[in-house]
């Protein structure tokens, strides 16, 4: 039975299993958002309709409505006090979110979760990522304070995103929503290993990169010029990656300044905690 604002109550888990892609913008407040939202949403994506929005009382007051059209399908769950406790909220602030967005994180008061459920079947990778920008930045537009990507580990601060357009993005411009960094210090006796990956190519339909390097005393000009290469490595062949649709071959090698990196294994051979990700993690020496 239908409340009086038209709002139908219901008890099922309103997270869709399965989504494609996935993100979540956080709000300074909740008051009038989704009229707000609803608003935006035309200009932004004039192909989607809203269905009905419905409620849920357990285990966290929140409401849900699904976007459809022209082949295209959404889940949105709007939590009007902010992102759940726990697992949800250490998904959204992991990786090393600057002071700025810290602050927003600590202050928001709203969030929307944004599933990706279905699209054309001609549509790539890429093309996947824009539409669900689109959704997300008619959030921006209703005055969200951050877009975060979990699987990238990435917070993005309001001010970045009111001077990017979903229209204007290419794949030259990926870097934008990944990130990279050590994943994991191995140490035995002397000896200390750092492994560095990226986060947020599954995004794109791809698999993450990764390396390791030996950190020795005395080596330490050595290490300093290869993390410089690597980091250039890993903001560099992603773009040609997602633009290719595809991954370098088993024995492929890129120069990135004095360095030659090569790509030494098929994506998920590797099954470390640390490396794992939605299309598995392809390695370089």
């Amino acid at each position: 039975m239908a409340g009086s604002n038209g709002v139908h109550p219901v008890h099922t888990g309103p997270v869709p299993a399965g989504a494609v892609l996935h993100a979540v913008v956080l709000l300074p407040d909740g008051e009038h958002r989704v009229a707000q939202y609803l608003a935006a949403l035309p200009t932004r994506t004039p192909g989607l309709t809203a269905g009905p929005w419905t409620a849920l009382e357990r285990p966290r007051p929140c409401t849900w409505c699904d976007l459809e059209g022209d082949g295209w399908s959404f889940r949105l769950v709007f939590d009007p006090q902010g992102v759940a406790p726990g697992e949800a909220l250490e998904a959204v602030s992991a990786g090393n979110p600057s002071d700025e967005c810290k602050m927003d994180l600590d202050e928001h008061q709203a969030a929307c979760l944004i599933f990706l459920t279905k699209f054309p079947e001609d549509t790539p990778a890429w093309g996947r990522f824009v539409a669900l920008c689109r959704v997300a930045w008619a959030w921006v537009d209703a005055g969200a304070s951050l877009l975060a990507l979990p699987e990238a580990q990435l917070l993005l601060p309001r001010r970045l995103l009111m001077s990017t357009e979903p229209e204007a993005l290419t794949p030259d411009l990926s870097y934008l929503f990944l990130t990279n960094g050590v994943a994991e210090i191995e140490e035995k006796g002397e000896e200390r290993k750092l492994w560095l990956r990226t986060w947020g190519m599954g995004q794109f339909g791809l698999p993450d990169l990764a390396a390791s390097l030996p950190s020795r005393k005395g080596e330490e000009e050595r290490l300093e010029k290869d993390l410089e290469s690597l980091r250039l490595l890993f903001e560099t062949l992603p773009p040609a990656m997602i633009r290719e649709g595809g991954v370098l071959p088993v024995g492929g090698t890129v120069q990135v300044g004095e360095r030659t990196w090569t790509a030494i294994g098929e994506p998920g051979s590797v099954d470390y905690a640390f490396l794992r990700s939605r299309c598995g993690v392809q390695l370089f020496v």
